[in-house]
């Protein structure tokens, strides 16, 4: 069982403060009330994303794995001696970042682009091989929708913080397998930044 977050966030760059419900996957603006499109919610709108073919299992796999590689970024697990039945999705995880280094500073850290009112929490933002890096860890097979999410997160963390524009980001994927194997994706098509544009007008008009 984990815990589900409720946090206050803000004044951030370009923007205001808001509320982030975990439980609800909830972006509420302080000053309005308003509730704002979040990413998963506007991948789903247009159709990129289907939750009929959702499982428990699939669920439950990915809120594990993604703790796991949670706390191991941040320095508390220690991948050696844990013990959990997705063990191998982390040693995979640490097999890749062994390869990648990166250099992590947020961990699934929630942002609101204030300019297009919508909101979302990438796995990962930080660097790698020195270029800014956007990073989503998968336990399950790849999705056309991968890319676009990334591409949606590089306009969503470009939009907070300022700065670099979101197709400077590289954007990328952890496929994790039960195996322990991994596979680290790029997603380089800078034509991603089109329809997720096309997506944000659709979803924050």
């Amino acid at each position: 069982m984990f815990r589900a977050e409720l946090d206050d966030f803000g004044p951030v760059a370009n923007g205001g403060a808001f509320r982030f419900d975990a439980i609800d996957h909830a972006y509420t603006a302080l000053d309005t009330g308003e509730q704002l499109p979040h990413i998963t919610g506007m991948l789903q709108q247009t159709g990129y994303i289907d939750d009929l073919w959702f499982t428990d299992e699939g669920s439950d796999r990915g809120t594990c794995v993604h703790e796991l590689t949670k706390h191991y970024d941040l320095g508390s697990l220690d991948a050696r001696t844990c013990v959990s039945p997705f063990r191998n999705y982390l040693l995979g995880y640490v097999a890749a970042t062994n390869c990648t280094r990166p250099t992590w500073e947020s961990i699934e850290v929630p942002f609101v682009h204030w300019g297009y009112r919508f909101g979302g929490r990438p796995d990962r933002v930080g660097l790698m091989y020195g270029c800014r890096t956007i990073a989503e860890v998968k336990s399950g097979d790849p999705k056309k929708s991968d890319a676009l999410q990334t591409a949606l997160q590089a306009i969503l963390v470009s939009g907070a913080r300022g700065g670099l524009p979101a197709e400077h980001y590289e954007r990328l994927a952890f496929y994790l397998r039960p195996s322990g194997r991994f596979k680290v994706e790029r997603f380089p098509d800078r034509r991603d930044f089109d329809e997720a544009r096309r997506i944000i007008r659709e979803c924050c008009a």
